[in-house]
């Protein structure tokens, strides 16, 4: 087999990030890429993460891994003290990729999981002490893109204006927030199309205001201007490894309705 980079970035990513494999008759096998997101506020334990991608026949995969895994080890060596998580997304179902991961060391410890919880409390709660309780101002672009911009600083993958957008003419849609002297502590993105099922797309607290009940207090507070508005129950995915989402759901008396995709992975440093 022959394994190469592209000449130029393969679908926005840096070609020493991406690797092809081909037969020894130079037919193509598949490819594979990683992507590097150093996320410190999302993350404060294992700020790099390291997403990987295979889309290749059977044979092809343990070269492309092993490439992977060779380019890892040189964005390590210029972050040496940093650690991280290696990490790749399958659908659900998807158990061939799922036993390929697990048989090279990958844990089967984290998913993406589809709660849903009932709407219960028609009183909005009072703000935390000196905390204003506001709308997201989005009245233009430069707004959009400074809530896109605060929002993606506390994911994984990014949401784009396209999706923002396409939110904001759902009628069910409010971007909220908590804000002390105009910067804001907490927000978040509630959305939907129907009465029975609104969502919450997003909800984010800043590292040094966790701890305090904001993110809870927040949802409660879209939740009962939702429920103003006749929508009876929420739906939110989460990650079943990420201890504040599983447990801000529980105090909803939130219960998982199906597992979205899964999310195997190997802690690096």
């Amino acid at each position: 087999m022959h394994l190469s980079n592209p000449s130029a970035p393969f679908q926005g990513i840096p070609k020493e990030d991406v690797f092809f494999v081909s037969s020894d008759q130079y037919v193509q096998l598949g490819y594979g890429y990683l992507v590097l997101s150093m996320q410190p506020r999302l993350y404060p334990d294992r700020p790099m993460q390291i997403y990987f991608h295979i889309e290749a026949q059977l044979s092809a995969r343990s070269i492309l891994l092993g490439a992977l895994l060779g380019r890892t080890e040189q964005i390590r060596a210029m972050y040496p003290n940093l650690k991280g998580r290696i990490y790749t997304q399958l659908s659900a179902d998807d158990w061939e990729m799922l036993n390929f991961y697990t048989s090279s060391g990958f844990a089967s410890d984290n998913a993406e999981e589809e709660h849903i919880f009932s709407i219960l409390g028609d009183r909005v709660p009072s703000p935390p002490m000196g905390c204003q309780f506001a709308s997201v101002p989005l009245q233009d672009i430069n707004q959009c893109n400074g809530f896109l911009s605060r929002l993606n600083s506390h994911r994984l993958s990014p949401i784009s204006m396209d999706y923002l957008t396409l939110h904001m003419q759902q009628p069910y849609f409010m971007a909220l927030g908590f804000y002390r002297s105009g910067q804001p502590l907490a927000e978040m993105i509630m959305s939907g199309s129907r009465p029975d099922a609104s969502g919450l797309i997003m909800l984010y607290v800043q590292p040094e205001h966790r701890r305090r009940k904001l993110g809870s207090t927040l949802v409660h507070s879209g939740c009962a201007l939702l429920k103003a508005k006749g929508v009876s129950q929420c739906i939110a995915q989460i990650h079943s490894n990420n201890p504040a989402q599983v447990g801000l759901l529980k105090s909803l008396g939130a219960s998982r309705r199906k597992v979205v995709s899964l999310l195997p992975g190997i802690n690096i440093g």
